[in-house]
């Protein structure tokens, strides 16, 4: 199965997170993965950009999040891009769910939930995360 890429332009308001779930949902219908692993997905999604409204934006709700989803035989590509503060990666590298503070699980449901997690910081200073989710391909 492959479509083409889906394309979403929103404003950084948590209202505006439904829209993206409800897209998602229906792209993960079309894919193999069992509904708890979609549903997984549909949470990692929201949690990057929850966490780009809250700390990205600083509750800013009128700036904008743009994101790209791309499904191909059995991979899951989605691609979030925001101008929020710069993200420091290097501060949640390898942290143990102990060490987690309260509110701060979405990094970790992230890297768990997602199969590869890269973050970079673009030359014209946006954040840009992409994820990546591989699947069977259904027989």
């Amino acid at each position: 199965m492959q479509l083409k890429p889906v394309h979403l332009s929103i404003v950084s308001h948590p209202e505006n997170l439904k829209s993206i779930r409800k897209i998602l949902k229906d792209i993960m219908s079309k894919t193999s993965l069992s509904k708890e692993d979609s549903g997984c997905v549909i949470l990692a999604v929201d949690e990057a950009c929850s966490n780009i409204i809250r700390h990205g934006y600083k509750n800013d709700y009128k700036q904008k999040i743009d994101l790209t989803i791309k499904l191909k035989t059995n991979l899951l590509t989605i691609s979030i891009l925001d101008n929020g503060i710069r993200f420091d990666k290097d501060s949640i590298k390898d942290r143990d769910i102990d060490e987690i503070k309260p509110g701060g699980l979405g990094i970790y449901i992230i890297t768990q939930v997602m199969d590869q997690v890269e973050y970079i910081r673009t030359s014209d200073g946006f954040n840009k995360i992409k994820m990546v989710k591989n699947f069977k391909i259904e027989k």
